[in-house]
């Protein structure tokens, strides 16, 4: 039996990678407990989650992400909208928000519905980029027309550095218990690179030049990557080259990354 597509391409996949180990060393024990994972994409952080043990309920946004995680991984996986979280309130011991807050124009009240679904004394896993200006790799998204004020991504905004993300977590009555980055500037700058691309690619596809970057820059279906195939396969031949390249960052320990992950508790009621 053939692997599903979301993992071949995590195979290949760079930032992902770093994403998921992110997520996986962070996240709090899950086994027996009822988890709520907010921003499920195609399935692929849903897939490493359940293997975890618990049990997960996987929600997005976008149609065809949550048709292609329930082709991943079966069952509870729901569609939602970006104006409320529609589960109970105290009906999960875990929530994890993993990198689509920045892409809510009112996070704010979306943020509050997250931790009202959360039990007292549960545990919250938040994940986004840090959008910090007046880096390399910030400069390099604006290059490319990746920044909120060009409406990049479809960001509302560009992220959440540390002081933000602890005072947004504070505000909703979590306790901080730490705060991390990851992906220096090598890989990220190779994300930024291969999104375009992709973006690119997959417009000509469409016979069209519109470029609004509120469409796609990675593959969302199996469809999808088919229909760019031979540059798929470029790709892959191409893949150590670019994977020695994000090796680099090892030569920069002492640099932050441009993406965070922060996780706390709800305060006991």
């Amino acid at each position: 039996m053939a692997e599903p597509w979301q993992l071949q391409l995590y195979r290949r996949s760079l930032k992902k990678k770093q994403t998921v180990k992110a997520l996986l060393d962070h996240l709090p024990p899950v086994e027996g407990r009822l988890c709520l994972e907010m921003g499920c994409g195609t399935g692929l952080t849903s897939h490493f989650l359940r293997e975890r043990g618990g049990t997960w309920v996987s929600c997005d946004f976008e149609r065809d992400h949550v048709r292609s995680a329930r082709q991943l991984v079966g069952s509870r996986v729901v569609q939602v909208s970006d104006r409320r979280v529609p589960f109970r309130a105290g009906a999960f011991d875990v929530v994890a928000a993993i990198n689509f807050l920045e892409h809510i124009k009112d996070d704010d009240t979306f943020f509050a519905e997250m931790v009202q679904a959360l039990k007292p004394g549960g545990d919250f896993l938040f994940m986004a980029p840090k959008g910090e200006s007046g880096r390399p790799g910030f400069a390099l998204k604006r290059a490319l027309g990746f920044t909120a004020d060009q409406e990049g991504f479809g960001h509302a905004r560009d992220g959440y550095p540390p002081a933000r993300t602890r005072a947004l977590m504070e505000r909703h009555g979590l306790v901080v218990e730490g705060i991390e980055d990851y992906c220096r500037l090598f890989t990220e700058s190779l994300e930024d690179v291969l999104n375009y691309a992709y973006h690119r690619k997959s417009m000509q596809a469409k016979q069209t030049q519109e470029q609004d970057f509120h469409g796609d820059t990675a593959p969302m279906s199996a469809e999808a990557l088919n229909k760019v195939g031979t540059a798929y396969k470029v790709y892959s031949a191409v893949f150590p080259a670019l994977r020695a390249w994000t090796m680099l960052d090892t030569l920069i320990p002492f640099t932050s990354g441009y993406m965070m992950v922060a996780w706390g508790k709800k305060k006991a009621a």
